[in-house]
């Protein structure tokens, strides 16, 4: 499963960089997310729960930064395991670029479903997924720039806009 995207967001991209590496602050960011803690030079130690389909995974995982550029992106190492549902393994590419008085984020994700996750269909997955990141990376935006997150129309939604 790849997924990619991109969102300007009002704030200079120090301001975004901190927002993205500080788990105090990206914890009531991600669905489902039950803890975080850590660094970015120890990595992270993540709890989350998700529904997907008809299952509820239990996800304790583990984010490791590599090629960091504070200030301008990084890669992430990204894996979880859900217990006999299985879990996900996968990579995330993060850039921040200047634009205008504020910031792109941009983003490309990498990853590989295990064990009986990986046996639920493609597209059950694939929308699963982009609907996580959609979702997060709206929330982020809003919480950095002081606003409410902007609700999508349902074919945007369904087109991974």
């Amino acid at each position: 499963m790849k997924l990619t995207g991109d969102q300007s967001i009002a704030a200079e991209p120090e301001r975004v960089w901190q927002g993205l590496i500080d788990p105090v602050f990206l914890k009531d960011l991600i669905p489902g997310c039950r803890s975080m803690t850590g660094d970015p030079s120890r990595g992270y130690d993540i709890a989350a729960e998700r529904q997907v389909g008809k299952a509820t995974i239990r996800l304790k995982g583990r984010i490791e930064l590599a090629q960091v550029e504070p200030g301008r992106g990084a890669l992430l190492h990204a894996s979880g395991q859900g217990g006999s549902v299985g879990g996900a393994r996968g990579t995330a590419r993060i850039r921040i670029e200047p634009e205008g008085a504020g910031s792109r984020l941009s983003w490309t994700v990498e990853a590989e479903p295990e064990g009986r996750l990986a046996a639920l269909p493609g597209f059950i997955i694939d929308a699963a997924a982009r609907r996580v990141a959609n979702g997060f990376v709206q929330r982020f935006a809003a919480a950095i720039e002081g606003t409410a997150p902007q609700k999508k129309k349902w074919l945007e939604w369904l087109a991974g806009r």
